[in-house]
């Protein structure tokens, strides 16, 4: 196994906790659509998917299409969300803090949406011109497209990068692109993240020991 040079980052739910926050909007805007879900549904159906994934799913449940003002609203709601209370994952800024090798972020999320995020969390100091979004690539996670294009723009192979991953669709990405994974137990079980191939932690402090570095 080559030294690790860089560590590749999902953003939401592995650098800011914002799983909880994001996914208690999406319930409660399911119930206008005659869907009763709780937040915790929300995480397991669409945590670490694209809005796009929201959006197809919302209307197959309901078998309608959504109001126009639907998506606009769900994305401001989230925002105000994250102003108020969104916070970076236990021990990750004394993590970023300590390393001393190349990092990145690979999102699914919307460009602007990570980078708010990081600003917001104070984190966007360690990753400015460094963020990656599925926006640049073909396909979003769970395909692969993602995290080899965050490895050729890093300019490492893939032997020497490593995934920070929370979800599962991350973490099946992350296999897809033959990149070593390891995947927090926050939003998924510690089984549930072996079964998709990856490493398991708890706490992003454990990093450090478990890359050698």
């Amino acid at each position: 196994m080559k030294k690790v040079k860089c560590i590749i980052f999902d953003c939401d739910g592995t650098l800011v906790d914002s799983e909880p926050l994001t996914n208690k909007v999406i319930a409660e805007m399911a119930g206008e659509l005659g869907i009763d879900m709780t937040w915790e549904e929300a995480t397991r159906l669409w945590g670490g998917k694209t809005i796009d994934a929201v959006v197809y799913g919302m209307r197959e449940m309901s078998g309608k299409d959504l109001p126009e003002d639907w998506i606009p609203r769900l994305v401001g709601k989230v925002s105000d969300a994250y102003k108020l209370d969104l916070v970076p994952m236990d021990g990750i800024s004394e993590v970023l803090d300590s390393l001393k090798i190349e990092t990145c972020v690979a999102s699914n999320g919307r460009p602007g949406h990570v980078e708010s995020s990081l600003k917001l969390t104070g984190l966007y100091k360690y990753f400015e011109g460094r963020v990656y979004t599925a926006s640049e690539v073909s396909n979003p996670k769970p395909a692969p497209d993602l995290f080899l294009y965050a490895v050729e723009k890093m300019g490492f192979s893939k032997e020497e990068c490593v995934v920070i991953e929370d979800s599962i669709p991350g973490v099946t990405a992350s296999v897809r692109a033959g990149i070593r994974v390891l995947g927090l137990v926050k939003m998924s079980t510690k089984e549930e993240l072996i079964e998709a191939g990856a490493e398991p932690f708890t706490n992003m402090r454990e990093l450090p020991i478990l890359l050698g570095l």
